[in-house]
């Protein structure tokens, strides 16, 4: 900027607007195309970011219908009673179908053993008056405790329980009083016929506390075994040394939780998981719609009021842009084919009731309009009755989701065409800020340069009106000079 604070001082003459009108008017011309061009290339990268977005939650509801997901089995379990659960089950993929009767005879249990009547007073009681070591051992799992001289029963106690080796044995003392004293109670988790606990030490005055005698003493009295848990599938009789029955049916895992009541057994029914599949069928209409509303959104064009001035509503990001309409375009074809593999009659989405409306939507019509079955009749015909033939047309190997997640990813992986795409326009909005830098740079030099001649010119002007005064009051000043008024 020029240091002259008032263009046109000098001169008297307007020249700062008119200064101002020349730098404006070619700001308008210079900054204006670029400023277009850059709110056009945002647009269209946000338009393309939207528009992978939906191409990705659509192939993510169709992941849902690939291959496994559609062999998906359900566990159905009716208790002998309602307000108790006797069984749970846990069902894999490769589960077969049917119905099984199941009675739990008795659950899995670990072994229990306390301590002799007066073996202990109170919780106080001196445990031994040296020092020693109790091992503790179920199973094929064991663990060490120290027992210092002069340990109370209540300090052993804690020191079990807190042992970060301890292998699964609860410890408490049962103050009964009286002829019984205070009892311990050693409590095993570790179920099973033959995991017995078994409480050995190498100190004798420490056999009121174990299982198996150093010396002489009295061991502990053991009042439950270790035992398996036993239920019977279909009259058939399965044992295991946990509530847990792994493969007990092929695939099927059973966990038990309470021994039914006699003549009441429990029932598992394992079939194909069919409401997750309409579930998942319905979702993958739904991702679809949503894409197509996102591809019209994107790439409506422009309207005009009737007096062809007047904007009624704006144009898409991606308006004019072929790429979404071709990406649109080749998933209808690929919707619309015939799945090879599948079965006869049933190898196509018309043939399985979902069919697309007059707005380019997926649906499952109720309509009977031109006569036949609605859309509806099919679709539940061949869930229930063909149900292997939906999983061919969907998560066979070239089935419609194959196909799919193959074509959407060709566009939205690392490198492929929407990448492409979004590096390009990115690549653009850059050049766009070093035109925008640029324009300013010669604006400003405009702006100078325009001001350095007006100013030249201002002072020019200035000049040549005070030597017209100048001389025009030295003519004035002549003998017989006059000026005319009119």
């Amino acid at each position: 900027m020029s240091g002259v604070n008032f263009l046109g001082s000098a001169s008297g003459l307007p020249l700062e607007e008119l200064v101002k009108t020349f730098v404006n008017t070619e700001r308008d011309v210079k900054l204006g195309r670029i400023n277009t061009q850059k709110t056009t290339l945002e647009a269209s990268l946000s338009g393309v970011s939207r528009l992978k977005s939906a191409l990705s939650a659509f192939q993510d509801a169709a992941k849902k219908l690939s291959g496994e997901s559609l062999n998906t089995r359900k566990a159905t379990i009716v208790q002998p009673t309602d307000n108790k659960t006797y069984i749970e089950a846990t069902v894999s993929n490769r589960a077969a179908a049917g119905n099984f009767d199941i009675k739990v005879n008795s659950l899995a249990s670990g072994s229990r053993f306390e301590t002799q009547d007066m073996a202990f007073t109170s919780a106080t009681d001196v445990v031994s008056t040296s020092d020693g070591k109790l091992t503790f051992t179920a199973g094929d799992k064991s663990f060490d405790i120290d027992v210092t001289a002069g340990m109370t029963l209540n300090e052993l106690r804690r020191k079990i329980n807190e042992s970060s080796d301890n292998i699964g044995v609860n410890v408490n003392i049962v103050n009964a009083g009286g002829d019984v004293g205070s009892k311990l109670v050693f409590t095993s988790n570790i179920t099973g016929e033959g995991n017995n606990l078994v409480v050995t030490n190498d100190n004798a005055e420490l056999d009121r506390i174990s299982t198996v005698p150093t010396g002489a003493s009295q061991v502990m009295e053991q009042k439950q075994s270790a035992q398996n848990a036993v239920i019977e599938i279909d009259g058939i009789v399965a044992t295991s040394s946990s509530n847990l029955f792994k493969n007990a049916i092929q695939d099927i895992d059973i966990t038990v939780k309470a021994i039914t009541p006699d003549n009441s057994n429990a029932s598992l029914d394992v079939a194909y998981d069919k409401e997750g599949v309409e579930t998942n069928i319905k979702s993958f209409i739904s991702s679809y719609n949503a894409l197509v509303d996102q591809v019209n959104n994107l790439t409506k064009f422009r309207t005009l009021g009737s007096d062809g001035k007047t904007v009624t509503s704006e144009g898409g990001a991606l308006a004019g842009d072929s790429l979404p309409r071709n990406i649109m375009a080749q998933l209808r074809g690929i919707l619309g084919s015939n799945v090879g593999g599948a079965d006869d009659g049933l190898s196509t989405l018309y043939s399985l009731g979902i069919t697309m409306d007059k707005n380019g939507k997926l649906e499952i019509s109720t309509s009977t309009e031109f006569g036949g079955e609605s859309g509806k009749s099919r679709f539940d015909a061949a869930l229930n009755e063909n149900f292997d033939s939906i999983a061919k047309v969907f998560g066979g190997s070239d089935g419609l989701i194959t196909q799919l997640d193959s074509f959407i990813t060709d566009f939205n992986k690392g490198g492929g065409i929407i990448e492409v795409r979004e590096k390009s326009l990115k690549k653009q909005i850059e050049d766009n800020a070093k035109a925008l830098d640029a324009a300013n740079r010669y604006m400003d030099n405009y702006e100078q340069t325009l001001r350095k001649q007006y100013v030249a010119l201002d002072s020019l002007l200035g000049g040549m009106q005070r030597t017209a005064s100048a001389v025009t009051s030295q003519l004035t000043s002549l003998p017989g000079f006059s000026t005319n008024k009119s």
